[in-house]
């Protein structure tokens, strides 16, 4: 009987040496675990914020008023709100045949001229056609007086991998398509025309500055059916 207390005391001995060896180890997957956790919910909150830059986007080049139209300040409200979500010294390259084809680079203000110059119609690699707001401004489709277009964007085929660098700051990939379409009242019908204008992408990268999503590089082509 003794020999038996002696061999179950030594086999509980081992089995609670074995737990406490166990313990770390445990507890280090569970705080990596967690961390991990961590990890994903902050580039969630990251991709939740991206996805409010597009909508913001999308919003401002579709037209507020497709029965009246938009007036000019209501347009140049519009163009401000595109601006907003690009970096000051971003740039958008347009790739295309047309002279208005090129490279627009930094910010700019609808209401001064300094910054918001015409189109040079300067198409070269190296050449500048003006700013982003000379883009929103004179060559931007949706945002054109008397263009009552509305830009939809299929969710499936909108993409963001935000990324936090070793210096700590957030940098993304950026890739949605822009499909847009006149919405301008049938005068038979009374119902809008939804005739197809332009199918274009948005390709490039966006970084966190001072606590916001901008673009920062960004091309746009033109693309075909939007398939999954």
């Amino acid at each position: 009987m003794k020999l038996t207390f002696k061999k179950l005391t030594a086999m509980l001995s081992m089995l609670l040496a074995g737990a406490l060896l166990t313990v770390p180890a445990v507890a280090q997957s569970g705080s990596s675990r967690a961390d991990n956790w961590r990890d994903d919910d902050e580039q969630l909150a990251q991709m939740t914020e991206l996805e409010q830059l597009h909508a913001t986007f999308h919003a401002a080049v579709s037209v507020h008023d497709p029965v009246n139209g938009d007036s000019p300040a209501v347009i140049t409200q519009r163009i401000r709100e595109a601006l907003s979500i690009w970096a000051k010294d971003a740039q958008l390259t347009v790739v295309s045949t047309a002279t208005t084809a090129g490279n627009y680079i930094g910010n700019g203000d609808p209401d001064d001229p300094e910054s918001c110059p015409e189109p040079t119609f300067d198409t070269s690699a190296t050449g500048r056609q003006g700013t982003l707001c000379t883009f929103f401004k004179y060559v931007s489709g949706g945002l054109q007086k008397g263009n009552n277009f509305v830009s939809l964007s299929p969710a499936y085929k909108t993409k963001y991998f935000p990324v936090k660098g070793e210096d700590g700051e957030w940098k993304s990939s950026v890739y949605f398509e822009c499909h847009y379409f006149d919405v301008s009242l049938n005068a038979a019908t009374g119902l809008p025309n939804w005739t197809a204008k332009s199918h274009v992408d948005l390709d490039g990268e966006a970084k966190k500055i001072d606590g916001r999503w901008l673009l920062t590089r960004v091309s746009s082509a033109a693309v075909g059916i939007p398939i999954p």
